[in-house]
């Protein structure tokens, strides 16, 4: 599975250019990674929790990939994604699925 469009519009907004095209390869790795780990909206969850966890910064990112492979649990909590309301945070940060 690849990102969903409105990571990849993220990811496209916080990291123009050839650094967008890095931290995309980066997500879909770690999502190829996560793909045992549960349904499509999981690892787009996970992967939009890296994404904000990278603040915009590609030093932050490898950061936040690394620890989502280690537990992924802690990069949902960093980014605000891990309480019940993670799909209105999710809507409210990336927009409508």
């Amino acid at each position: 599975m690849g990102l969903t469009m409105r990571v990849e519009k993220r990811i496209a907004k916080d990291f123009p250019g050839r650094d967008g095209r890095v931290v995309g390869e980066l997500l879909a790795e770690l999502v190829h990674h996560l793909t045992e780990r549960g349904d499509r909206e999981d690892k787009e969850r996970i992967a939009a929790a890296t994404l904000l966890c990278g603040r915009g910064r590609v030093d932050r990112l490898l950061d936040a990939v690394q620890l989502a492979k280690e537990d992924w649990r802690d990069v949902l909590v960093g980014a605000g994604l891990a309480d019940a309301g993670w799909r209105e945070q999710l809507e409210a940060d990336f927009g409508p699925a």
